[in-house]
C-alpha cells in the first residue's frame, strides 16, 4: 500500500508537456545542450575579432613604478628625472658611491598604428573565421531540428504501433473465443483455438517489445529537448494526419542550399584563408606607427612633488629579409587557401546531390504512402471476408489468422509510410538548410 501511495505521489508531481512537432523543434533550438555549447564557442571565437583590432585602433597603457636603489646609474637618473639633481651630486664620490635613493614613476603610454597591412588582413581573417564558426553553429541547429523531427516521428510511430498491436491482439483474442464456441458446437476441433492462442501470444510478445521501444523513443526525444525523464510528453501531431506536402523546390524561394550553415561556414573559411594569405604577403612590408607618453616622477608618492616629461615619436619597422620564413609563410597560406576552396566546391556538389536525393526520397515516400493506404484498405476488406468465411465454416482458422496477420502488417506499413513521408520532408528541409540559424 505504501509503495502505491509513493508511486501515485511521484506521478502527481511529474510535469506534463504537450508538444506539436514545430513546438518541439523550437524548444530544442533554444534548450539543446550540445547546440548551446556550440553557440557559446562561436561567441568565444567572435572575440578573436576584437583582439585583432589592435591593427588599426590605438592602445593605451598606464603604469606606476616604485623603487629604491644605490646603483649609481639608477640614482643619477632618478634624481635627474625628479628635478632634484644638485651640484653636489656631480662630485666623484657622490657619482661613484651614492647613498640609497628612491622614487616613483607614473606613466601613460599611447601607441597608434598608422600603416599595418599585415594586421588589417589579419583582422579580416579573424572576422571571417568568426563568421565560419557561427555558420557552423547554425548548421548544428538545422541538424538538431532534424534529429528532433526524427525522434518525434519515431516516438509517434512506436506509440501507434503499440495501439495497432493492441487492436489486433483484441481481435485475435476474439478469434480464440469464437473458435472455442464453434468447438463447443462441434463445428471445429480444439486445434483452432490453440492456433489462435499461439497467434495471440506472438502478438503479445511484439506488443511488449513495442511498448519498450515507445518509451525509449520518448527518452531520446526528452534528451534532445533537455527535459527531465520524469516529464510526461504528449505529442499532439498524429501520424494519421500526415499531409501530402509539396517539395521544398516547389515553393517560391524559401529553399536554397546557399543558406546552409555548412556551406556558409566553408565559404567564410575560404575568405579567412584568403585574408590570411594576404596578411602573409603584407608581413613583408614595413609597418609604421606613432607613439606618445606622459611620465611623472615623484620622490615620496607617485603624484606628489616631482617633475614630468612627455615623448612623441614615429617608428618604422621593416623586417627586410627574414631568411626564407616569409616565403614559406606565403606559400603555406596560399596552399591552405587552395585547400579551403577545394573543400567548398566539394561540399557544394555534395549538397546538391543531397537535395536531389532528398527530393527523390520524398516523392517515393508520397507514392509509398498512397500504396500503403490502398493496401491497408484492401487488407481490412479481406479480413472482413475471412471472418465471414470462418464463421460459416467455408475456411479454416489458418486462413483467418493469415489474413489477420496480413492486415496487421498492412496497418503497420501504413503507419511507417506516413512517418516516412514526414521524415522525408524533414530530410529535405535539412538538405536545404531551412532550420540553419
Amino acid at each position: 500500500m505504501l509503495i502505491a501511495i509513493l508511486l501515485s505521489l511521484g506521478l502527481a508531481q511529474s510535469d506534463t508537456l504537450a508538444l506539436s512537432l514545430d513546438a518541439a523543434r523550437a524548444r530544442a533550438l533554444e534548450a539543446n545542450p550540445t547546440l548551446l555549447a556550440e553557440r557559446a564557442e562561436a561567441r568565444a571565437q567572435r572575440t578573436e575579432t576584437s583582439a585583432a583590432s589592435r591593427a588599426f585602433l590605438p592602445s593605451v597603457r598606464a603604469e606606476v613604478t616604485g623603487m629604491r636603489t644605490n646603483d649609481p646609474v639608477a640614482v643619477f637618473g632618478l634624481k635627474l628625472r625628479q628635478g632634484v639633481f644638485a651640484e653636489g651630486d656631480l662630485a666623484l664620490g657622490a657619482l661613484n658611491d651614492p647613498g640609497a635613493f628612491g622614487g616613483f614613476s607614473s606613466a601613460a603610454l599611447v601607441e597608434i598604428p598608422l600603416v599595418a597591412p599585415e594586421g588589417w588582413y589579419g583582422y579580416a581573417a579573424a572576422r571571417s573565421g568568426a563568421e565560419a564558426r557561427e555558420a557552423a553553429a547554425s548548421r548544428l541547429a538545422g541538424a538538431t531540428a532534424f534529429l528532433v523531427s526524427q525522434a518525434y516521428l519515431d516516438a509517434q510511430l512506436a506509440a501507434h504501433r503499440v495501439d495497432a498491436l493492441d487492436t489486433t491482439l483484441a481481435a485475435v483474442l476474439g478469434h480464440v473465443r469464437q473458435a472455442e464456441l464453434l468447438r463447443e458446437q462441434g463445428l471445429v476441433t480444439g486445434l483452432d483455438a490453440r492456433l489462435a492462442s499461439l497467434e495471440a501470444a506472438d502478438l503479445e510478445v511484439q506488443r511488449i517489445a513495442g511498448a519498450a521501444e515507445a518509451e525509449n523513443a520518448l527518452s531520446r526525444l526528452r534528451a534532445l529537448l533537455a527535459v527531465p525523464e520524469s516529464t510526461v510528453l504528449v505529442l499532439t501531431d498524429a501520424l494519421a494526419d500526415a499531409p501530402a506536402l509539396p517539395t521544398c523546390a516547389e515553393e517560391d524561394s524559401a529553399c536554397s542550399i546557399g543558406v546552409r550553415g555548412d556551406l556558409r561556414a566553408l565559404e567564410a573559411a575560404r575568405e579567412a584563408t584568403n585574408a590570411a594569405r594576404r596578411s602573409a604577403w603584407a608581413a613583408q612590408l614595413p609597418q609604421i606607427g606613432a607613439f606618445g607618453g606622459l611620465t611623472y616622477h615623484g620622490h615620496d608618492t607617485p603624484w606628489s612633488s616631482g617633475s614630468g616629461d612627455w615623448t612623441l615619436g614615429v617608428v618604422l619597422r621593416w623586417n627586410v629579409f627574414p631568411a626564407l620564413g616569409g616565403v614559406a609563410a606565403v606559400r603555406k597560406a596560399s596552399a591552405v587557401h587552395e585547400a579551403a576552396g577545394a573543400r567548398y566546391d566539394d561540399a557544394h556538389r555534395a549538397a546538391e546531390v543531397e537535395v536531389l536525393t532528398a527530393e527523390r526520397m520524398l516523392e517515393a515516400a508520397r507514392e509509398g504512402s498512397i500504396v500503403a493506404a490502398r493496401a491497408e484498405a484492401e487488407a481490412r476488406e479481406a479480413l472482413a471476408q475471412a471472418q465471414v468465411r470462418y464463421r460459416t465454416g467455408a475456411a479454416p482458422i489458418t486462413e483467418l489468422l493469415d489474413v489477420q496477420s496480413a492486415t496487421t502488417h498492412a496497418t503497420l506499413n501504413l503507419l511507417t509510410a506516413r512517418r516516412d513521408l514526414l521524415l522525408s520532408q524533414a530530410a529535405l528541409a535539412f538538405a536545404y538548410g531551412v532550420h540553419d540559424r
